[in-house]
C-alpha cells in the first residue's frame, strides 16, 4: 500500500512561528509595552502638577488651540476642554498613536522582509511551513502585542481615576490604528525587496497620515473633510471623554481587512526574496562609493533625509509655540515662575533637548545596522577585502555622527525659524541652530554605547541608552530618580542655549572616545559571524 503525502496548507506552522517570534522578541516588546503604559500614568500626573486648577488648564488649552498645538496634539471639540480626560484625549492620543504604530511597523518588517534579506527565512521555509505562515505569524504577533497594550494602558489610566469605558475607547482606538499600520508594513514587505525600503515606505505613510490629519484639523479644529482621509483622525474622532462614539472604529477594521487582502494577493504573486515592485537597476553613470565611510553614508542617506525633514518640521512646530507659551504664562503661576527663573532660553533648551533625544534613536539605528550586516553576510563580504574591523566599526560611528549633525542642524533651524518668525527676532534663528550643535558630543556618547553593544553582540544596549535618555529627561522627576542618575544622561547634561559648559562637553567627548575604543578592541578580537 502506497502512502500518500498530505500537502501542507498555506498556514501550516503558523502557531509554532508565533511562539518562536514571541520568545525572540520578549524583551524588546516588553520594553515597548512598559514605556507606553507608563505614559498613561505619567501624563495625567504631570498635568495635574503643572496645571492644578481650571484657569491654568484653560491657558494650556488655549496654547494647544494654535495651529502648531493642533498639529502636535489633536482636534479640539469644544465643551469641557479643561477636563483632565478630555485633555488626555486631545494631547496624548497622537503621541501614543505614532509610537504604537512605529512599534507595529518595526515588528512586522523584522519578522517578514528582514528575515528574507538576512537569509533566516530560507531556513524556516526548509521546514514544513505554509506559503503565508511567516506573514500570518508576524501579523498575529503584532495584533497580540497591540491587544496586550490596549489592556495594560486601559488599566493604568483607569487606575488613576478616569472613566473605564472612555479610557478603553481611547486605548482601543490607539492600538487599532497601530494595527492598521502594522498590516500596511506587511504589504510594503511584499512590494519591496529591501527591509529598509519597506520600513521607510510604511513610516512615510504614517508621517503622511499625521500631516494630513494635522492640516485637516487646523482647517477646522473639530476635524475637517481633509482630516477624514487619515486613519489617525478616525481614532481621534471616536471622541472619548467628550461624546464617545464607536463607529469610526469600523473604518479602521475595514481598512485592516482590505490591507490584509492586498498583502495576501501581493505575496501570492512574488517569488521568495523578491518584491512585487522591481528593484531599481544599476546606474551606469553613478559615481563610485568612496570607501567604507562613503558606503555607510550611501546606505543611510534615505534614512537621514527622512529624519532631517521630520525634525525640521517638528522643530518649526515647537518654535512657533513659543509666543503662545509666553502669553499663557501671564495666567499660569507655575509657568510664570519657570520663565522667571529660566527665561525664554529655558523653553528653548527644553525644546532642543526633546529634538536631541529623538536624534539618539537615529544614531543607534545607524550603528547597530552592523549587527544586521553580520547576520546577512554583508559584513563578512566587506571584511574579506582590505577593510579592517576597526575601520568598519568606526565608519558606522562616524556615519552616525555625520548624520546626527545634519539632523541637529535641521532641528535647530526649524526651532529657530518657528520662534524667530513668531517673536520677530531673526537672530534667534542662527542662535538656536548653533545651540543644537552643542548636542553633538551627547550623540557621540550614544554612538559609542551602541558600538559597544554591537561589539558584545547585544545591539539592544543601544536602545537601552535611548530609553534611559528619554526616561531621565521626561520621567526622572516624576519617578523621583536620584539627581546624579538624571544628570548622567548626556542629553540632559547639555543645556544649550541656556548655558554651554565646555567642561561638560569635553568630558562627553572623552567618554565617547573611550567607549568607542573599548568597543573597537572587543570587536577586533571576536568572530564576526
Amino acid at each position: 500500500m502506497i502512502a500518500t503525502a498530505v500537502a501542507p496548507s498555506s498556514l501550516t506552522g503558523t502557531a509554532a512561528l508565533v511562539h518562536f517570534a514571541l520568545r525572540r522578541d520578549r524583551i524588546r516588546l516588553t520594553v515597548w509595552v512598559s514605556i507606553l503604559t507608563l505614559m498613561m500614568v505619567y501624563a495625567p500626573n504631570a498635568i495635574k502638577l503643572a496645571y492644578p486648577d481650571a484657569a491654568q488648564r484653560q491657558a494650556r488649552v488655549n496654547l494647544l488651540k494654535t495651529p502648531a498645538g493642533i498639529m502636535l496634539g489633536g482636534p479640539m471639540f469644544g465643551g469641557n476642554e479643561t477636563d483632565l480626560g478630555v485633555m488626555m484625549a486631545n494631547e496624548l492620543t497622537l503621541t501614543l498613536l505614532v509610537a504604537a504604530s512605529i512599534m507595529s511597523i518595526l515588528t512586522v518588517i523584522r519578522h517578514t522582509r528582514a528575515e528574507e534579506e538576512s537569509g533566516a527565512a530560507e531556513l524556516v521555509l526548509s521546514s514544513i511551513v505554509g506559503r503565508y505562515s511567516r506573514t500570518a505569524a508576524a501579523l498575529i504577533l503584532m495584533v497580540l502585542v497591540n491587544a496586550v497594550l490596549a489592556v495594560t494602558m486601559t488599566i493604568a489610566m483607569a487606575a488613576t481615576g478616569f472613566a473605564v469605558l472612555d479610557t478603553a475607547a481611547m486605548c482601543v482606538g490607539i492600538t487599532t490604528v497601530a494595527t492598521v499600520f502594522g498590516v500596511l508594513a506587511a504589504l510594503t514587505a511584499q512590494l519591496w525587496r529591501q527591509a529598509r525600503t519597506a520600513t521607510g515606505a510604511a513610516l512615510a505613510a504614517l508621517a503622511a497620515a499625521v500631516l494630513v490629519r494635522g492640516v485637516g484639523d487646523v482647517i477646522n479644529n473639530s476635524g475637517s473633510t481633509l482630516s477624514w482621509f487619515s486613519p489617525i483622525a478616525w481614532a481621534q474622532q471616536m471622541r472619548p471623554f467628550m461624546a464617545l462614539r464607536w463607529w469610526p472604529l469600523g473604518l479602521l477594521a475595514v481598512s485592516a481587512v482590505a490591507l490584509v487582502a492586498a498583502t495576501v494577493v501581493s505575496e501570492s504573486r512574488r517569488q521568495y526574496d523578491d518584491g512585487v515592485l522591481a528593484s531599481a537597476g544599476e546606474h551606469t553613470r553613478a559615481r563610485p562609493v568612496g570607501g567604507v565611510f562613503g558606503l555607510q553614508l550611501v546606505i543611510h542617506r534615505g534614512l537621514t533625509v527622512g529624519w532631517a525633514i521630520g525634525l525640521l518640521i517638528a522643530g518649526a512646530a515647537f518654535g512657533s509655540m513659543t509666543k503662545s507659551l509666553l502669553d499663557a504664562a501671564r495666567d499660569n503661576e507655575l509657568l510664570a515662575r519657570v520663565l522667571s527663573a529660566q527665561g525664554t532660553d529655558g523653553v528653548y533648551t527644553t525644546m532642543t533637548q526633546f529634538l536631541a533625544a529623538a536624534t539618539t534613536a537615529y544614531v543607534v539605528t545607524v550603528v547597530i545596522r552592523l549587527s544586521r550586516d553580520e547576520e546577512s553576510g554583508i559584513g563578512e563580504a566587506v571584511l574579506a577585502g582590505s577593510v579592517s574591523r576597526w575601520k568598519w566599526l568606526l565608519s558606522a560611528v562616524a556615519a552616525a555622527l555625520t548624520g546626527s549633525i545634519v539632523l541637529l542642524v535641521c532641528a535647530g533651524l526649524g526651532n529657530g525659524l518657528g520662534a524667530g518668525l513668531t517673536l520677530g527676532e531673526p537672530a534667534t534663528i542662527v542662535r538656536l541652530t548653533l545651540a543644537a550643535l552643542a548636542f553633538v558630543p551627547a550623540m557621540a556618547v550614544i554612538a559609542g554605547v551602541a558600538a559597544l553593544g554591537v561589539a558584545v553582540r547585544q545591539p539592544g544596549i543601544g536602545w537601552l541608552a535611548v530609553t534611559f535618555v528619554i526616561v531621565a529627561l521626561y520621567l526622572g522627576a516624576l519617578l523621583r530618580l536620584p539627581r546624579w542618575l538624571i544628570e548622567a544622561s548626556p542629553v540632559g547634561r547639555t543645556t544649550a542655549p541656556s548655558s554651554v559648559s565646555v567642561v561638560a562637553l569635553s568630558v562627553m567627548v572623552v567618554v565617547a572616545v573611550a567607549i568607542t575604543l573599548i568597543a573597537g578592541v572587543i570587536y577586533r578580537r571576536r568572530d564576526v559571524v
